[in-house]
C-alpha cells in the first residue's frame, strides 16, 4: 500500500490516468471510476501473477488531495489461494479428529499427521505466493510508475476546478 500527496486536484489525476489510458501504445489497462482506478497490465503481457492495483483519490481532513493504492493479486488468484488453504485446513481438520478417534479406540493414530502434513503444505502455498510476489515485482514497479507519471502529467496541465467529489 502506498500514499502520495497530490499537488492538484484528484479529479484531474484521474483525468489524466484515463487519457493516458486511452493511449494505443500503454502497456496499462484498466478502467476510471468516479472517484479511482482499477489498473493492470495489458493482457497480452499478463501472467497468472500479474498484479492489481487499486488507487482512489480523496480529499483528507484538511482539505488536501491525496491517492492512495493497493497491490494485489488479481481476484481469480485470490479464490484460488483461499480454496487451498480451506481445502488444506479442513483436509488437517479431518485428520485431525480421525487421528484422536484412533488414539482413544487404542489404535495407531496415523490419521494425526495429517495436522502437521496440512500446516507443511500452507507454508508451501505461503512459499509459492511469496514467489510470485517476486515475479510480479517488475509490473509493480510499471504500474507505480503509469501513477507517478499521472500524477506529474496532472500537476503540469492546466488546473481543474475542484468538484464536489472527494
Amino acid at each position: 500500500m502506498f500514499e502520495v500527496s497530490l499537488p492538484t486536484a484528484g479529479t484531474a489525476v484521474l483525468a489524466e490516468i484515463r487519457r493516458r489510458l486511452h493511449d494505443p501504445s500503454a502497456r496499462i489497462e484498466g478502467a476510471v471510476l468516479a472517484s479511482g482506478a482499477e489498473l493492470t497490465t495489458v493482457r497480452r503481457e499478463a501472467h497468472f501473477w500479474s498484479p492489481y492495483l487499486s488507487v482512489e483519490v480523496a480529499r483528507d481532513e484538511g482539505g488536501a488531495w491525496r491517492l492512495k493504492g493497493r497491490f494485489a493479486p488479481e481476484p481469480n488468484v485470490w479464490i484460488l489461494f483461499i480454496g487451498i488453504y480451506g481445502i488444506l485446513g479442513m483436509f488437517g481438520l479431518f485428520g485431525l479428529m480421525y487421528g484422536l478417534s484412533q488414539w482413544l479406540m487404542h489404535e495407531a493414530p496415523w490419521g494425526l499427521a495429517a495436522g502437521p502434513a496440512a500446516l507443511a503444505l500452507m507454508a508451501f502455498t505461503y512459499g509459492a505466493a511469496f514467489i510470485g510476489q517476486g515475479l510480479g515485482a517488475e509490473e509493480m514497479y510499471r504500474l507505480r510508475s503509469f501513477i507517478d507519471d499521472c500524477v506529474e502529467g496532472a500537476s503540469e496541465r492546466p488546473r481543474e476546478v475542484d468538484g464536489p467529489q472527494g
